[in-house]
């Protein structure tokens, strides 16, 4: 014991001893808050990554989605010029300078009909970013094609109203 214990009357010393050897221990020791801190960040580096491989796969999924979509409209515009082309700018076509009054309407007509079409390349790709640059390119396709019919359609319609 030491000497302030000798001191104290013996129900004063067997209290000093009982509290500081009944004492618990407090909080985690380091090696229980490293465990727990390596188990949280492994956690956090797993959600991350699900989560990233979750987000990316949505992001695909809608970039094919939308490829697929602007392939249709290509479809769909291809077909009513396409349409165009074949029925009434056929006809329209078929007409002579002798047919009509205004002889520059066949020529308009005939450049209308001698554009270039656009080479349809559709959705192939292996990324989001390859079918992102597909949907662009086949968008512009789809504009191109809603132009020319439109253009078209003008020619064809300056043509039947300059027949004789």
């Amino acid at each position: 014991m030491s000497a302030e214990q000798q001191n104290m009357p013996a129900n004063e010393a067997d209290n000093t001893n009982a509290t500081n050897d009944a004492a618990p221990k407090k909080g985690l020791s380091k090696v229980a808050i490293a465990i727990i801190a390596v188990v949280v960040v492994a956690i956090i580096v797993v959600a991350g990554v699900f989560g990233f491989r979750a987000y990316s796969d949505a992001q695909y999924n809608n970039a094919v989605a939308a490829c697929a979509a602007a392939s249709e409209d290509v479809r769909n515009a291809t077909n009513d010029y396409n349409n165009l082309v074949n029925g009434d700018a056929s006809e329209a076509s078929a007409l002579t300078k002798k047919d009509v009054k205004d002889a520059s309407t066949l020529d308009a007509l005939t450049k209308e009909l001698s554009v270039e079409l656009p080479v349809y390349e559709g959705c192939v790709a292996d990324d989001t970013a390859g079918f992102k640059s597909a949907t662009d390119k086949l968008n512009e396709q789809a504009d191109w094609y809603k132009a020319h019919t439109a253009s078209l359609q003008k020619a064809v319609d300056a043509v039947n109203a300059s027949k004789k």
